[in-house]
């Protein structure tokens, strides 16, 4: 590797540049995903069923889901980890070694889930690498973002009784 691109590459990690995925590594972290996780998360949630289980919630009831679904995952930590490496470590990092004190969730999440167990601790660190990097390539938008809309979704929702 020639000089140029090895220092291209360094600061593109020190910046946070995200250097690309492989359609591969999606590929393969969609089968860990089903392979590991899918037991618990839902794949994705839609708006409307996740209003759903947001009203559960605010009445006291435990939704109809077991974990909260990976679109949702997703857009919570991009909320605190927005660039791809910072992402993929606190991933691989929570999977392994899952706490309230360092997730990002809300507490209503953990008051009705509890915590995940650390399923990380049994895959490989290219299989958590290979999961973290679906979560963040496959899913767009950030916690606020998919939050308002859904708060815009209760308000049409009332509006109309």
């Amino acid at each position: 590797m020639n000089i140029l691109k090895l220092l291209l590459i360094l600061i593109n990690v020190a910046v946070g540049v995200s250097l690309g995925v492989e359609k591969w590594e999606i590929a393969r972290g969609y089968e860990i995903y089903k392979n590991n996780c899918s037991v618990c998360h839902l794949e994705s949630i839609s708006l409307k069923d996740f209003l759903r289980a947001r009203m559960h919630v605010l009445k006291g009831e435990k939704p109809d889901i077991d974990a909260p679904p990976m679109n949702l995952v997703s857009a919570k930590i991009k909320q605190f980890y927005s660039r791809e490496l910072e992402f993929v470590e606190f991933v691989k990092d929570y999977i392994t070694h899952p706490s309230k004190d360092k997730g990002v969730c809300n507490k209503a999440a953990y008051s009705f889930f509890g915590t995940m167990p650390p399923i990380g601790e049994g895959m490989s660190e290219e299989e958590k690498e290979l999961v973290a990097k679906w979560m963040y390539y496959n899913f767009e938008g950030i916690w606020l973002d998919i939050f308002l809309k859904v708060k815009q979704l209760e308000e049409a929702l009332h509006s109309k009784k």
